[in-house]
């Protein structure tokens, strides 16, 4: 099939829109990860270190959600500057069709759909996979290293509670620190002037210094107080902690192995559905964005927005109804995609390119 200049000039546009839409959403992409993964370090949860590579692996996940939205405002942006030029008025004088506007559009939509596929099938998953391993290795690692001066912090395995006030001058110890630990009804109180942590192979432990220490049944008048010099207390082996192993982490063919099961179908429809959305969108972009004369480049914009989050949100529900067993399995999320459907249907037929391209086919020899 021979590709002409106007969807060369047309398909040029689109993905040059599409560059930058896909820039400005990253941004707000990598602030919403970066705030999310800096809420997590504030409160002990994750370690400093971490960061880079969790807001770099969690942008990636993002923009690759993202990805429908980004090609469909580029579709429109594009679209409508050309209507609002009039020279989509002159290329259908001129000859150029719907049809071939549609060729424009889907010599971009295709290939996008595809490797959101190839991306939704085997990267997405990996990339998930290693967040997973890396979150792991964050959780086996000291509690210690989780303490934030100012901010209670509870262990990942066991049910010890930290506080510590502040850091010292030279950063490598704790001061005024608080433990609080509940043992089978029992609670342990301990109290210290300074901390450090003392970490080898076999154990963990925390060295503390010039504190007291309350053990008691909670309500009950009697209780024991000890005071020290210096204690070791142990710091419960985070290796106890049970990997984590996300469903969005799995490879496809492992799913389908598993395709009878709720959760592990409405993930497969879930990673199919994403790059169908992709040509859904591009089918509805050309009636979105022939915006009525002298209306404006920006006209349609808030009924595309509000098509694409209603279908958006459908796509969403849809999946968590799978999940639940509230779908047949048959069904999947290929009803969520009528959505658009519908709404081609309708502006096609209201704004008469529906004829335009019946009158095409119709013309066009056998």
């Amino acid at each position: 099939m021979r590709i002409g200049i106007i969807e060369r000039f047309l398909a040029r546009d689109f993905v040059v829109n599409q560059a930058a839409v896909t820039a400005v959403l990253l941004l707000v992409i990598i602030g919403g990860v970066l705030g999310r993964t800096l809420g997590d370090i504030a409160e002990g949860r994750l370690p400093l270190d971490v960061l880079p590579t969790l807001v770099a692996f969690g942008s990636f996940k993002g923009l690759i959600l993202f990805w429908p939205v980004a090609l469909f405002l580029a579709f429109l942006l594009v679209l409508g500057r050309l209507q609002r030029d009039s020279e989509l008025v002159a290329m259908q004088a001129g000859g150029v069709s719907f049809a071939r506007i549609y060729r424009a559009i889907f010599l971009v939509a295709v290939p996008s759909a595809l490797v959101l596929l190839f991306l939704m099938s085997y990267a997405v998953p990996r990339v998930e996979l290693l967040v997973d391993e890396l979150r792991d290795q964050a959780d086996r690692r000291s509690d210690l290293v989780g303490i934030t001066p100012g901010r209670f912090l509870r262990s990942r395995v066991g049910d010890q509670v930290f506080f510590a006030e502040r850091l010292s001058a030279d950063r490598e110890a704790l001061l005024n620190v608080f433990i609080f630990d509940d043992r089978d009804g029992t609670a342990e109180v301990t109290v210290a002037a300074r901390a450090i942590a003392d970490v080898t192979a076999e154990a963990r432990y925390l060295v503390l210094e010039d504190g007291y220490r309350y053990v008691g049944a909670p309500g009950a008048a009697a209780f024991q107080l000890l005071s020290f010099d210096q204690a070791r207390m142990a710091v419960p082996d985070p290796d106890l902690v049970q990997p984590r192993r996300s469903l969005d982490a799995l490879p496809f063919a492992e799913l389908w192995e598993m395709r009878d099961r709720p959760r592990y179908r409405a993930e497969i429809e879930w990673r199919l559905a994403l790059p169908v959305s992709v040509l859904m969108l591009g089918l509805i972009a050309l009636p979105l964005g022939l915006a009525p004369p002298r209306s404006g480049r920006y006209a349609r914009l808030p009924l595309a927005i509000l098509v694409y989050v209603v279908y958006a949100n459908f796509l969403v529900m849809g999946k968590s109804w799978l999940e639940a067993g509230q779908l047949p399995g048959w069904l999947g999320l290929w009803w969520a995609h009528l959505i658009p459907l519908s709404v081609w249907l309708m502006l096609s037929w209201r704004s008469g390119m529906w004829n335009g391209m019946m009158h095409s086919l119709a013309r066009r020899p056998a």
